[in-house]
């Protein structure tokens, strides 16, 4: 199958809009639908468009699964932390009843479970890449 330059440049073209959007689905996320598992798919579909003009993966899947355990760990934690300060689990940790800082606690874990859903959408797809190429 040839390279098709139609699809190249529109890709190249749409590569930075699909990640501001992304990136605007997932900081939205507390006042919109949407959010971190929408948005890290998004950003998941840029980096498949990317591969798919370039024909190299970029990725090992090792340290994918690597950062996505990390990432996990770090949204238990995050989570967590409110049950040191207010005793509930999966609320803001931070004391005051401001809406700005619960807009931050809830834009902060939205962006570590995009980081994550990223991750683990690319490593599936490129595990399947892997498998392709046997």
């Amino acid at each position: 199958m040839e390279d098709s330059k139609i699809f190249s440049t529109v890709s190249t073209l749409i590569y930075p809009f699909l990640l501001m959007f992304g990136f605007y689905i997932v900081i939205n996320g507390d006042l919109s639908p949407g959010g971190g598992f929408q948005g890290g798919v998004i950003f998941a579909t840029s980096f498949f468009i990317r591969y798919l003009i370039s024909k190299k993966d970029p990725f090992s899947l090792i340290l994918l699964a690597r950062i996505e355990k990390i990432l996990y760990i770090f949204i238990l934690l995050f989570i967590s932390l409110s049950m040191l300060t207010k005793a509930e689990m999966f609320t803001n940790f931070i004391i005051s009843e401001e809406i700005s800082y619960q807009r931050l606690f809830l834009v902060a874990l939205n962006f570590l479970i995009g980081l994550k859903v990223t991750a683990g959408v690319i490593s599936i797809i490129s595990s399947f890449i892997e498998e392709g190429e046997l």
